[in-house]
């Protein structure tokens, strides 16, 4: 890795020119097998393949041809290959809970041999200890340190909050990755199903009790993994925060990662710019989210999981990408991929409260990181405010920072 000065203030998330080290991930587009050169707006000759070329004029049923419509605006990110994560995050300070190991782990992993301070933040200090010593074997030295939470208890949330607040002046990144899946049906230490009270309750109160040292830094990112599997979560039971949803551990695995979402875009709206939250998922990835899914639910699913982990699941370097991607590219903040700008009437890029990044591969299970859609659930904005209520009420964050 080449070294460099620090950075100048308010230059973003690049440091240097486009060329130079230090530059942005995303400053370099890597070729894909779809896209073998950047459209940079200008409408100059370019080589177009067969179907272009068959389709570059239509012959009309009354006579006459018309010409093709003009290329899409160009989204970076859609156009990323490979993510190499910025060479220099030094000064930086960043959070990812449920850093012990799988994805959690390669994220603070890369994060800390990029140069930033990364705090692990998880519940059993033999593992975090172990975890903080191989990203040093991996990166010496790299700033690790350990920060005990219990994420189903809002009294240690409160209290690893606290202590953050006292070792750190300022949090860049807060990467709310932990999570239980399928566990045997349970409750948290405040009484709530433990899927939500723990994947989502938990960092609801987490990010309100850091948010001042979020709004203290230049520029604060807040990103909340999610899942695919947000898209078959119920509504009508997402806010009953004490039962599982129709008595199913799968679909209160469901209903949890649908309320990441909903919490991530809804965290983007009210920070009005003065923080950006953002969501990702990892695809099918190896983890041991999946390797710890316990009773009933691990020998219903356990062949399923095992057959399917060895023919499609990435490793959780790669699921970690589009995560990586969300925390630290500057294009993870540019416009709608789903719609061309335009350019006439001087419309602007505005992703608030949409930013939501996994693999580009089938499916979305694997593959280099790309915006994706999330689902009409979780793009519901009544939807969102509601959580966010019952959240506050469940919680007593309230997160009086946003007005």
């Amino acid at each position: 890795m080449q070294t460099q000065a620090p950075r100048a203030r308010g230059d973003g998330w690049s440091s240097g020119p486009a060329t130079g080290p230090g530059r942005h991930a995303t400053d370099a587009v890597a070729r894909t097998p779809h896209s073998s050169e950047r459209w940079d707006g200008n409408p100059g000759p370019r080589t177009p393949s067969r179907r272009r070329d068959r389709n570059r004029c239509r012959v009309r049923p009354g006579g006459g041809a018309r010409p093709a419509l003009p290329p899409p605006e160009p989204f970076a990110d859609d156009l990323v290959g490979e993510l190499t994560v910025v060479d220099n995050l030094s000064g930086r300070t960043v959070l990812v809970t449920g850093a012990s190991s799988g994805l959690g782990l390669a994220v603070a992993r890369q994060l800390a041999g990029a140069g930033a301070r990364t705090l692990l933040g998880c519940r059993n200090a033999a593992r975090a200890q172990a975890a903080a010593a191989a990203i040093r074997r991996a990166h010496p030295g790299a700033r690790v340190e350990f920060v005990h939470m219990d994420l189903a208890s809002l009294e240690s949330v409160e209290e690893a909050a606290a202590e953050i607040a006292d070792r750190a002046g300022e949090l860049d990144v807060l990467v709310n990755n932990a999570g239980v899946m399928a566990p045997p049906p349970g409750q948290s230490a405040d009484g709530f199903e433990l899927q939500i009270g723990t994947n989502h309750l938990g960092h609801f109160a987490l990010t309100g009790q850091l948010l001042p040292l979020l709004l203290t830094a230049e520029a604060p990112r807040v990103v909340t993994v999610s899942s695919l599997v947000h898209r078959v979560a119920l509504r009508t039971e997402l806010t009953d925060f004490k039962i599982l949803p129709r008595g199913s551990n799968w679909l209160g695995y469901a209903r949890s990662k649908l309320a990441n979402l909903l919490f991530a875009f809804e965290l983007d709206r009210r920070a009005g710019g003065r923080l950006h939250s953002l969501a990702a998922h990892p695809g099918f990835a190896r983890s041991e989210l999946v390797a710890r899914t316990q009773g009933a639910s691990r020998r219903a699913a356990g062949p399923v999981l095992r057959q399917g982990t060895r023919l499609f699941a990435q490793s959780a370097d790669q699921g970690a990408q589009p995560i990586l991607f969300a925390a630290t590219a500057k294009a993870a903040l540019g416009g709608d991929p789903q719609r061309p700008l335009r350019r006439d009437a001087g419309e602007r890029p505005d992703r608030t409260g949409t930013r939501f990044f996994g693999p580009r591969g089938p499916g979305g299970l694997r593959g280099a990181p790309t915006a994706t859609a999330a689902s009409a659930a979780a793009r519901d904005r009544a939807l969102a405010a509601q959580l966010w209520e019952a959240s506050v009420e469940a919680t007593g964050v309230r997160y009086p920072e946003l007005g």
